[in-house]
């Protein structure tokens, strides 16, 4: 099954960037290759127990070197809808398929 939500808990937009026309630069993330490359949309939390305040469809997602390993960063177009956690465990992110 493939995954095709991102959910993180990211703070403060810690690491996030806006760019131009609606668009964002997630910060950096821990996933596996195949993870990052079935997802279609990524949704940022303040926590698992909070809907999204920020979200949309991602547009690209890069590889990157990142303190002490390689994270992926995704360039998300932005979109109005809220989104709910998905997914289970600990840590402090969440997949929907």
């Amino acid at each position: 099954m493939k995954v095709k939500r991102l959910h993180f808990v990211c703070r403060n937009n810690l690491n996030v960037r806006e760019i131009e026309s609606g668009a964002f630069v997630s910060g950096y993330w821990k996933v596996s290759s195949d993870v990052a490359l079935s997802a279609e949309f990524l949704a940022l939390h303040q926590s698992k127990n909070e809907p999204s305040y920020r979200q949309g469809k991602i547009i690209t997602r890069d590889l990157v070197n990142y303190e002490s390993g390689k994270r992926y960063v995704f360039t998300v177009q932005s979109s109005s809808e809220v989104l709910e956690w998905e997914g289970d465990g600990a840590g402090e992110k969440g997949y929907g398929y």
